[in-house]
């Protein structure tokens, strides 16, 4: 993997086709028969998305079989933290957190402790959201 940027891998990942082949291949043993059949699309597309992956640093084929690089482990934890950051359920959550600390008046500005302690109660079953927020 040669200079690949993060404008490069969000590119990549930005085509539907290729985010769902990418999760696939993250979720399952990465048969590259069953890989295609399972997007129902062209032997081109599929194989245009594929050599994106590859380039990108994301995937790697061993044997016949295609599986994330470490690279595309970290990268494809993202994509689920950003997925469930969109899912209605935590998005008016991280919306109700947003309006607590912009109601702050200027009397009371909401201390790094308040702020956590609603974190805690408002995401207590997301670590990773808790932990990405706690550090701000």
């Amino acid at each position: 993997m040669e200079n690949i940027s993060l404008v490069a891998v969000l590119d990549v990942i930005s085509d539907q086709n290729a985010l769902i082949l990418f999760k696939t291949i993250a979720q399952t043993s990465g048969n590259s028969d069953l890989l295609r059949t399972k997007l129902n699309i062209t032997r081109k597309q599929y194989y245009s998305r594929i050599s994106s992956l590859l380039k990108t640093g994301l995937v790697k084929r061993t044997g016949g079989r295609y599986s994330l690089t470490v690279f595309g482990e970290i990268v494809y934890e993202a994509t689920t933290t950003l997925e469930k950051a969109f899912s209605s359920e935590y998005y008016w959550k991280l919306k109700a957190l947003d309006s607590f600390d912009s109601t702050s008046s200027q009397n009371h500005v909401m201390s790094s402790d308040e702020r956590n302690k609603i974190i805690q109660v408002l995401l207590k079953d997301d670590h990773n959201l808790r932990k990405i927020l706690s550090s701000t």
